[in-house]
């Protein structure tokens, strides 16, 4: 890696990652998400979601970024208003430290993003618990009150 790269802190998140993954019982090679062209990924599972952690490269005034997002159901556009309301309430008051989100083709995501100063292998433990909690639980009752499909069933 570049020392821009290596100095916005990205080698000391990818330890820190990789021990968590270790931790959990995963094999962080095995789980690399190998078509990143920038910075590192994985790719995890947590119940019947998908967890993929990414740490994106900084720059000489921004440190690296770690990012973990849970694609967890997809509908047909367009998305009904009382679903985007209802994803508005639950980050509101339900959902600490995350957020629903919506990226392309109508996929609802949980997404937390923060900077690697500081990161801790207990913090990045408690996030990936976390999101792979909400995505476990909020992909059957989304489905089950707006339709859909949830990702996991997806081929």
């Amino acid at each position: 890696m570049s020392n821009s790269t290596s100095d916005s802190g990205i080698d000391k998140a990818q330890k820190v990652v990789e021990g968590v993954l270790q931790e959990l019982g995963l094999d962080p090679d095995a789980n690399r998400m190998k078509s990143v062209t920038a910075g590192c990924a994985w790719e995890i599972g947590k119940g019947s979601a998908t967890v993929l952690i990414s740490l994106l490269p900084g720059t000489a005034s921004q440190p690296a970024r770690l990012r973990v997002v849970s694609p967890i159901v997809r509908l047909s556009p367009p998305l009904p208003r009382a679903l985007l309301e209802r994803l508005l309430v639950l980050n509101a008051s339900e959902v600490l430290g995350i957020a629903f989100g919506l990226i392309a083709d109508g996929v609802v995501v949980l997404a937390t993003e923060r900077s690697v100063l500081d990161l801790s292998r207990v913090e990045v433990a408690e996030i990936l618990a976390r999101i792979g909690h909400y995505a476990d639980h909020y992909d059957d009752l989304l489905v089950h009150e707006f339709g859909g499909v949830r990702v996991c069933d997806i081929d």
